[in-house]
């Protein structure tokens, strides 16, 4: 099978390298050469050469056999954060409403069949804290977020979704047939929110809301809750303080730029 042509545009070396730091995550701050090479999918001597070309730029450390990230890597995404005026636009709306609603609120976008988190609320007074940051990935078929975004996508395009990615039982509650998850996206799309209990945490409620408007980049923001007698009720307020933060940063404008 012959393969499709190279674009002469396109440097395949530097797409290896950033799939090489691509590797790295919460669970893996550390990884061999070997480690690397198998999860970006690349040759030993291809990610090797990837992963010591971005040691001598400074994007990683070496360790004897461990290569990590460096805060180098920081910079690449502080200039998206400053180019799009996030600390102007986007994070006081989280804070103001996140101090009304006394729950941390989290902004999201989907990225490769996974939950990207762009920004989140720095009120610290919420019930429940996660510990992520900017730039953290979360789950994406059983958090309200993940199915929140799928929802915006056409059903057919969250279909295949759903179907790739994986699924994994977080907890006893946890949907892990595909069929069933889509239904709930389904649902989600119909009623424009979304509700998870105790899927990713247990004895947490996950809510969400669309950001974004049909036909651009999904966009939704949300917030966790310990869950009470009545998930649905208790949640009634909190629904409508996102879809008014939703509705403040659509109106601003904040993220028309994503």
């Amino acid at each position: 099978m012959n393969k499709p042509p190279q674009d002469r545009n396109i440097s395949s070396s530097f797409a290896k390298g950033l799939a090489v730091m691509a590797t790295f995550d919460a669970e893996t701050p550390s990884l061999t050469l070997a480690e690397i090479a198998r999860r970006s999918g690349q040759e030993r001597a291809t990610a090797r050469r990837g992963a010591l070309t971005l040691v001598q730029a400074g994007y990683l450390r070496q360790d004897g056999r461990m290569l990590s990230l460096t805060p180098r890597v920081l910079a690449l995404a502080g200039g998206f954060l400053q180019a799009n005026q996030f600390g102007h636009r986007v994070q006081p709306v989280l804070n103001q409403h996140a101090r009304k609603l006394e729950v941390g609120i989290t902004l999201c976008i989907l990225d490769q069949d996974r939950v990207l988190l762009l920004a989140q609320s720095t009120v610290d007074q919420g019930p429940v804290t996660y510990g992520f940051t900017a730039g953290a990935h979360i789950p994406l078929l059983h958090t309200s977020l993940g199915r929140m975004l799928l929802a915006c996508l056409p059903p057919e395009e969250a279909g295949e979704a759903v179907a790739r990615a994986d699924k994994p039982r977080h907890t006893e509650q946890s949907l892990t047939h595909p069929e069933d998850i889509t239904n709930q996206v389904d649902l989600a799309r119909r009623q424009g929110w979304c509700l998870t209990d105790s899927e990713f945490e247990p004895g947490i409620l996950g809510l969400a809301v669309p950001v974004s408007v049909p036909g651009q980049t999904p966009i939704v923001v949300g917030a966790s809750v310990p869950r009470g007698n009545n998930p649905e009720a208790d949640t009634g307020d909190l629904l409508q303080g996102l879809q008014l933060c939703a509705a403040d940063l659509r109106q601003s404008k904040a993220v028309d730029c994503l």
